[in-house]
């Protein structure tokens, strides 16, 4: 088998269809990052990966993300974004080959189902009451576990910790006790805040996990924070690859890992790093919250690590209506009562409907 083409159509919004095409008439899908990835297609993907043959993932992998000795006429190490758009599909291209899911090819499944949480940000410019009308939005569409998001960014250093702090007493007891809750600062705090604002969430109620508490360059003072707080912290949604992790955890020591599929270098990065974590006796909880094919990925990478048992990361927040996400991918792709079920669909387990591709293109 051998790569013959690559096609990327622009949506109108938000994302980008790539298809990778092969002479077997097999096709891959991916969500790529953007429209600069076209520029990358053209000068670097497209000249190392013609001809080549799809399956063989980690050689091309390491082509893409480490260098090639090829002459092309750039540089090609790629960003972990790109090389993680090009890693989605040529797994949809080896599972569809094989006739196997991409999940059967990870190891198996420990769980085809999948439980979700509901994620809601802007909590910056929200009162607490806009904030928990829009956890209980998600209490009525069937989710049963939640995050919410301040999306301070470290130039908001500190901005106003006491009203995030409101808005989390307020979604607590909005919450019955049972029901996860996790706090995501969004690198918006100072070691100290940051260690106040956890002794606080730990004294109100339960929380947890404390997520990006501090800026994501930070490990040194992310390890403070984790020694000083008993709530479980994460990060890792903004990092990429498994040297990136190796120095999170030696320098950081968070508790839980959150890498994005896309950010870390696509599924076959985030199994290593999911092994490094596993390595580490560490939880791992997906960054992809966003329906559609690259969440779906990162479905099957999660379903395949026996420990990953807290709910995925879900929004409809920055994404096209689930309707339209439904009328490309299929309706099995959009979340039923809070969860997932993975299908035995060979490969990603999606079809691209090529009519609403066309209609929806930009």
């Amino acid at each position: 088998m051998k790569i013959t083409g690559f096609d990327l159509t622009h949506l109108k919004r938000r994302r980008s269809i790539l298809q990778i095409r092969t002479d077997a008439g097999i096709t891959g899908l991916a969500e790529a990052p953007g429209r600069t990835f076209e520029a990358t297609l053209e000068s670097t993907i497209g000249p190392l990966l013609l001809g080549e043959d799809p399956r063989q993932i980690d050689r091309h992998w390491e082509t893409l993300y480490l260098g090639s000795q090829k002459q092309i006429p750039r540089e090609s190490k790629l960003p972990p974004q790109v090389v993680g758009a090009v890693d989605i599909a040529l797994w949809d291209i080896l599972g569809k080959d094989a006739g196997l899911p991409c999940h059967a090819l990870m190891g198996g499944a420990a769980r085809r189902e999948i439980p979700l949480y509901w994620s809601v940000g802007s909590g910056w410019r929200k009162t607490p009451d806009q904030m928990l009308d829009d956890v209980m939005n998600g209490w009525d569409a069937g989710y049963r576990s939640f995050k919410i998001r301040m999306d301070w960014k470290s130039y908001r250093q500190d901005a106003n910790p006491a009203k995030d702090l409101a808005i989390f007493k307020l979604v607590r007891d909005f919450l019955p006790n049972n029901i996860y809750l996790g706090f995501d600062a969004n690198n918006g705090y100072s070691v100290s805040t940051a260690i106040q604002q956890g002794r606080a969430f730990e004294d109100y109620g339960r929380i947890d996990h404390f997520e990006e508490p501090l800026p994501q360059y930070d490990l040194p003072g992310l390890r403070q924070v984790c020694d000083a707080l008993d709530v479980a912290v994460s990060t890792g949604e903004q990092d990429w690859d498994r040297w990136r992790f190796r120095d999170i955890l030696m320098l950081g020591n968070p508790d839980i890992l959150q890498p994005d599929i896309l950010n870390a270098g696509g599924p076959s990065e985030i199994l290593k790093i999911y092994t490094l974590a596993t390595t580490f006796n560490k939880p791992v909880m997906p960054h992809s919250p966003n329906a559609g094919i690259n969440s779906i990925a990162s479905l099957h990478c999660y379903s395949s690590i026996k420990n990953a048992i807290r709910p995925h990361e879900f929004s409809t927040e920055f994404a096209p209506p689930l309707d339209e996400i439904a009328e490309l991918y299929g309706e099995h792709v959009i979340p039923s009562n809070g969860s997932i079920t993975l299908t035995d669909k060979p490969g990603l387990g999606i079809e691209l409907n090529e009519a609403a591709l066309a209609k929806l293109a930009a």
